[in-house]
């Protein structure tokens, strides 16, 4: 989100965020206009992320090169109008491949990692592009499939064709793309987009509540979001409850922390979601955190064992057991890694110990499969 005059500029991550968090929205348009600060935020973990994202970008393009592409680079931070120009030049002239791809258009820009002629005559003369993003996660989401529908869009301008495709490259493919209709995902793509022009059009100010989402953990809102939510001892604060809880105690005037502690058992009212045992848990749950939080030390308290549940279900011990302790670092190679420390087998005769270290996943699923028949 980009303020050029009165004008705000917005881009895919905008787009996704604001699906993610409509607060999300409210906060970054306040920044930008200068009514609050934006956050400064760290997380070492994201900046991993961001490394090894560059490095699996810069490998796939060093694929391309090899396969015999040439491959046009596009130098230069932002989605500005000169950046878009040189892009434009460059699909005019019908480069093979245009990396970090400058798109704009009405308002709405971004950088595509990738521009990929094909054979498919358009405006531009007997070829066109599709949109290419490289990606670390093994699943395509949603998200992605918006940043390419947007990019798509804005590729749809400059050469008068829609692209009939969009693609994703992950880690441990062999850089084979994922290939997504385009025209699959269009409809969802214009209201999505329609609703954040529409919220920005509409917004008098901040409206929304940070209700807490998955987004949170890579938000650079987010420390000052869970404050908010302290301070008012938002439901979310108890361990363990679910959204469909929250929405059930609130309906009966429930809102906070403390509030759910003092409710009476058995419940007052009949869920219309979940069984009531699994709302007299929470309750207990709450009950233990806010005395806690009163008496400002740790407080637990021991349930009675339950046949058949969590560590009663395994069986009595005995001297055939077998121990295995698995670490792991998600961030080597293409698929990871796992390390299978050690394993121990006891028996009456005598005591074996074998350890290994540095599998792959797929080593590892061997090692697992032959280790069943081995023990």
């Amino acid at each position: 989100m980009i303020k050029h005059g009165e004008v705000i500029h917005l881009s895919a991550s905008d787009l996704v965020g604001h699906l993610d968090c409509r607060h999300l929205t409210d906060l970054d348009v306040e920044a930008l206009h200068g009514r609050i600060q934006r956050p400064h935020f760290h997380d070492p973990l994201l900046d991993i992320l961001v490394k090894r994202g560059a490095l699996h970008e810069r490998s796939y393009l060093e694929h391309l090169t090899d396969e015999g592409y040439q491959v046009v680079e596009i130098e230069g931070a932002g989605a500005t109008r000169a950046l878009a120009d040189r892009t434009l030049h460059a699909m005019r002239s019908g480069a093979q491949a245009i990396a970090q791809a400058a798109l704009l258009h009405d308002g709405w820009g971004g950088r595509a990692d990738l521009l990929l002629r094909v054979p498919t005559p358009s405006a531009l003369g007997d070829w066109s592009y599709e949109a290419i993003d490289t990606k670390l996660a093994r699943e395509t989401r949603g998200g992605t499939i918006l940043q390419l529908s947007l990019y798509s869009d804005l590729i749809s301008v400059a050469q008068g064709l829609n692209p009939e495709r969009m693609h994703v490259v992950i880690p441990g493919s062999g850089f084979e793309p994922e290939s997504y209709r385009t025209a699959a995902f269009a409809a969802y793509y214009r209201y999505a987009r329609r609703r954040l022009e529409r919220s920005l059009a509409e917004r008098t100010g901040i409206g929304t509540y940070p209700e807490p989402n998955e987004h949170c953990e890579i938000c650079h809102w987010r420390v000052p979001c869970d404050a908010r939510r302290r301070r008012d001892d938002h439901l979310c604060l108890v361990a363990g409850i679910s959204t469909v809880q929250i929405d059930e105690l609130r309906r009966h005037d429930v809102g906070t922390a403390a509030a759910l502690a003092r409710l009476s058992l058995p419940l007052p009212w009949k869920p219309a979601r979940g069984a009531a045992q699994s709302y007299e848990r929470t309750r207990e749950q709450a009950r233990i955190q806010v005395k806690g939080r009163a008496e400002n030390r740790p407080i637990y308290e021991t349930l009675p064992l339950s046949a058949g549940l969590g560590l009663s279900r395994l069986p009595a011990p005995s001297e055939g057991d077998v121990f295995l302790d698995l670490e792991g670092d998600p961030f080597v190679d293409d698929g990871g890694l796992e390390y299978l420390f050690g394993h121990v087998t006891r028996t009456t005769k005598e005591t074996n110990a074998t350890s290994r270290t540095g599998r792959s996943r797929a080593t590892r699923r061997r090692a697992r499969s032959s280790a069943s028949l081995r023990w």
